[in-house]
């Protein structure tokens, strides 16, 4: 468990509020994030079957945060592709799509991780915050994609790091805090 959630740490960490945060930082975290999400479900996946299922979702994240990794260091990412011709406007479309899929799946590792160890610990605050999170993520996205106010996108995704935050407590206190004490 601890592995997963220093995993999730890494992962949620960002150096500033953009949606669009492409940085080297941001995938060098996630790659160490996923990584560390992957020890995590290998180890857990011994006692617990369900857990293999999330298995290739932190495979394809890894591969995903290595390929953009080396997008952006080479200078072609997605995001600052020109966008003369109708191959470089595609191009760049299917990299806004692939980025956006990225930031998203983290969302849908972490519900099915927590759906995986349903049957041992159940806690409505973290599916919840995981559903508002999802929610201020799409709208954040909306803004970002459609150019509405910078600071709206911006706004958004503060209050997103913020609920990660407290998801990261919470997940704490839930997975970890009470599992020492029932050992």
């Amino acid at each position: 468990m601890f592995n997963i959630f220093m995993g999730l740490i890494f992962v949620f960490f960002k150096t500033n509020l953009s949606f669009w945060d492409i940085g080297m930082t941001y995938y060098i975290t996630n790659i160490i994030g996923y990584i560390s999400i992957l020890v995590g479900i290998n180890e857990l996946g011994r006692r617990n079957q369900k857990l293999i299922k999330v298995k290739p979702y932190v495979i394809a994240m890894i591969a995903h945060s290595i390929i953009v990794f080396l997008l952006n260091i080479t200078g072609n990412s997605p995001l600052m592709m020109g966008t003369s011709t109708t191959l470089e406007i595609t191009i760049a479309l299917v990299g806004v799509v692939f980025i956006v899929a990225g930031m998203f799946m983290v969302f849908i590792i972490i519900s099915q991780v927590m759906d995986s160890l349903a049957d041992t610990m159940r806690n409505r605050l973290l599916y919840n915050l995981v559903n508002v999170m999802i929610l201020l993520f799409i709208l954040a996205g909306i803004s970002a994609i459609f150019g509405f106010l910078p600071m709206v996108s911006s706004a958004l995704m503060g209050a997103l790091l913020l609920l990660e935050v407290v998801f990261l407590i919470s997940y704490y206190y839930v997975f970890l805090t009470r599992k020492e004490k029932l050992a």
